[in-house]
């Protein structure tokens, strides 16, 4: 009988801490980078996928902030008409941090100018997530590329 129990809790035991596992966290890393791809893509859908419903887009300047974009129907509002102007620029991702809900990395926007010329600047953003969409962004002051 003693033997039976043994087995038997052998057989259990895995599949009780199986149950109590926690799922993987959320990559939200991988989110920051579906975002901007739909953006070089200029795809308002898929980044629309990807924003909470009170996506907030916030700019800061010095000791101030300012909300640029406040809500999801602005924000896809907002890219639509950004991606109707002739200029065609690409964002690329690099130096990330990630604490938590929050995801830092520097933004290199890149494009060019009326004279064919190669334009770029940097800045650094701060992604935070919340149910596995971009809930707000804080856009840092740009840094032209040298």
């Amino acid at each position: 009988m003693t033997r039976l129990m043994l087995v038997l809790i052998s057989l259990l035991l895995p599949a009780a801490a199986a149950a109590e596992t926690p799922p993987p966290p959320p990559d939200h890393q991988a989110l920051v980078e579906k975002y901007t791809a739909a953006f070089n893509a200029q795809d308002v859908a898929a980044m629309g996928e990807l924003m909470h419903p009170e996506i907030q887009w916030i700019m800061i300047s010095g000791a101030k902030s300012e909300v640029a974009t406040d809500g999801k129907d602005n924000m896809v509002r907002d890219m639509t008409s950004y991606f109707q102007s002739p200029a065609k620029v690409s964002s690329s991702l690099s130096d990330w941090s990630v604490n938590g809900d929050y995801v830092t990395v520097i933004e290199t926007a890149s494009w060019q100018n009326g004279k064919g010329e190669r334009q770029a600047q940097s800045a650094t953003a701060v992604y935070q997530i919340r149910d596995r969409r971009i809930r707000r962004v804080w856009n840092f002051p740009e840094q032209n590329e040298k």
